[in-house]
């Protein structure tokens, strides 16, 4: 399940280069490969994701999403198994359903894949920047000042097909990286200037490097390698992680950005291992070049400008309702602020926590029903089964933690 084949590709809905992954391939072992054929594909940030899994069929966001669209927007068909045995191809004209449904809809749900055909672009330089600022006792006002300036930026960034990733802890914050696809070293300097201006007004001392490298795997490399294990914003075993995303709207009016920063500043108030991540991206349906009816990625997804990730800590030595206690904090405090700015909005079913009580909306929306009718057709008696997957609501669990049927 690890073989990675690139051809070209031909349907009504596109003809050029494409790569086929069978179903174990993860990120760093393709990026290598695609980068050798002189071509980039749209995949995680996180080099051990495995791409045909849970990444392309939850959605999946990328440095490269500004430019390109979402992981699901890349996929040309699905090769899969369903519970009755059958081996199909799921593609815009081959069981249109599936095909919808896998593209966004959430892993492991709807059948077992076997491998996925994704787009593959032509190579070439990338523009990429990190920028790191801290908190002192003598700049606290300016130091979340400054990230409330970043935030009002990020719409000009994202639609000049940039991404950004970023960290908050309770006394720094760092942004690694910038991607820009296209961008020379000069042209990067160009298009952060603005917010380098806002930072020195602020009086604030930031840390600063841009880059642009021939190629988009050098750049990921640099700053999001070394692979394979590469470069994760924490150590993903030692946390627990809950998720809200963030519309554009928000960050675009001075007083509900001064709100998410509250909110941020609420996120992180507890110190220690508390830390907040952000992706900022322009995922619109004009990046993509396809329509809300393509896949069944998040509507929510479409007008975000950066989705959130926060953070606490999990001590698998200590006892479960000591672990309780931090992750509680974010579900009741942090995740409320958030959805406070925009109610109607969603969270990213791969970066969120089960426990979060909204999960039918917050990750499928307006798509639940049909995702449901998808399921019913191809896994009629819901074998496939997690907490927040679409038709968990077949199955209770009991004390013991066993599943009965609803």
């Amino acid at each position: 399940m690890k073989s990675i084949d690139f051809l070209h590709y031909s349907s009504p809905g596109y003809t050029g280069q494409a790569v086929r992954m069978a179903a174990g391939v993860q990120a760093f072992e393709v990026y290598p490969a695609v980068a050798a054929k002189g071509m980039r594909i749209v995949g995680g940030e996180c080099a051990s994701v495995g791409l045909a899994g849970g990444f392309l069929q939850g959605g999946g966001h990328s440095t490269l999403t500004s430019t390109y669209g979402m992981g699901a927007d890349q996929i040309l068909e699905w090769e899969a198994v369903t519970t009755n045995g059958t081996h199909l191809i799921a593609s815009p004209t081959q069981n249109q359903d599936l095909y919808w449904a896998l593209s966004g809809g959430g892993g492991g749900t709807y059948a077992v894949i076997v491998s996925v055909t994704v787009k593959a672009y032509q190579d070439g330089v990338v523009g990429g920047a990190l920028m790191q600022w801290n908190k002192t006792s003598e700049n606290d006002e300016n130091f979340w000042k400054a990230i409330e300036e970043f935030h009002a930026a990020l719409p000009a960034l994202v639609d000049s097909g940039a991404t950004a990733l970023y960290s908050l802890t309770n006394d720094s914050f760092t942004v690694v990286p910038v991607t820009s696809p296209g961008s020379t070293q000069e042209q990067m300097s160009a298009l952060l200037q603005p917010f380098q201006s806002k930072m020195k007004s602020l009086n604030i001392s930031m840390a600063m490097q841009i880059t642009s490298f021939p190629t988009f795997f050098e750049h990921f490399d640099h700053y999001l390698g070394p692979l394979p294990g590469g470069l994760p914003i924490v150590n993903i075993i030692d946390v627990t992680l809950s998720g809200r995303l963030i519309p554009r709207t928000v960050v675009q009016n001075t007083t509900s950005n001064a709100a998410l920063i509250d909110a941020l500043k609420l996120s992180v108030a507890p110190g220690g291992d508390f830390v907040t991540g952000g992706v900022a991206v322009n995922a619109a349906h004009s990046v993509a070049k396809n329509t809300p009816s393509s896949n069944a990625v998040l509507p929510a997804w479409r007008d975000t400008i950066v989705t959130i990730l926060a953070f606490s800590p999990w001590d698998y030595k200590a006892p479960l309702a000591q672990n309780n206690v931090p992750q509680d904090y974010v579900l009741d405090v942090t995740i409320p602020a958030l959805k406070a700015l925009a109610p109607d909005g969603g969270a990213y079913l791969n970066e969120a926590n089960r426990l979060q009580s909204d999960w039918k909306q917050a990750f499928y929306g307006a798509n639940y029903d049909k995702l449901r009718a998808v399921k019913k057709k191809y896994d009629p008696n819901d074998l496939f089964y997690a907490n927040t997957a679409v038709g968990s609501e077949a199955w209770v669990s009991d004390s013991d933690g066993r599943l009965c049927r609803a």
